[in-house]
């Protein structure tokens, strides 16, 4: 009888310090914070257009890297998250594409919308959104597509230090996409 109380009492007392220091362990642990490398990117540039079948691209470049789009989907900096290709092996009626970078090297950053497959719906209004992954809004605005196959730029700009150089923004025209497709 002895034994099975001492055993008891043994197990009990193991079972209360496991306890013990699982709460101690859990009390002094530092509180997990965001990881900056699980974030999707340093930089998201967004696009989104009506519903239908229409097929709009978002082509993305920086430096004199190759432009990163539906033909060429990730580069040294940049990478496309989805070719959207509106109603075409999609279901749902939601039209956008994102591209993200890793990191931000200094340099020249530009973003294009081209209307890949837009016949018989034109005008297209594409919504374009830019912004760095902490939450910094770089630019919003609309780009008309007014044709099939047009390509025109939402924004280019200049990074420094990880931050637009003001006064580099512009929507002079620089084509990324060469070709009919």
């Amino acid at each position: 009888m002895t034994s099975i109380l001492t055993r008891d009492l043994l197990m009990n007392f193991l079972m209360g310090l496991v306890a013990l220091v699982i709460l101690v362990l859990a009390s002094i642990a530092p509180a997990a914070k965001d990881d900056p490398a699980q974030l999707p990117g340093n930089l998201v540039a967004s696009i989104a257009w009506p519903a239908g079948a229409v097929d709009v691209d978002i082509w993305v470049q920086a430096g004199e890297e190759p432009a990163v789009g539906y033909s060429n989907k990730s580069g040294r900096v940049w990478s496309l998250l989805r070719d959207d290709l509106g109603t075409a092996n999609d279901d749902t009626p939601l039209n956008f594409e994102s591209a993200f970078t890793r990191g931000l090297p200094d340099g020249d950053y530009a973003v294009n919308v081209r209307c890949y497959g837009c016949a018989g719906h034109v005008p297209v209004p594409v919504a374009v959104e830019i912004r760095l992954a902490e939450g910094g809004l770089i630019w919003r605005g609309t780009v008309d597509l007014l044709k099939d196959k047009q390509e025109r730029t939402a924004l280019r700009w200049r990074m420094a230090g990880g931050v637009v150089v003001r006064g580099s923004e512009s929507q002079v025209f620089k084509q990324m996409k060469r070709g009919e497709g």
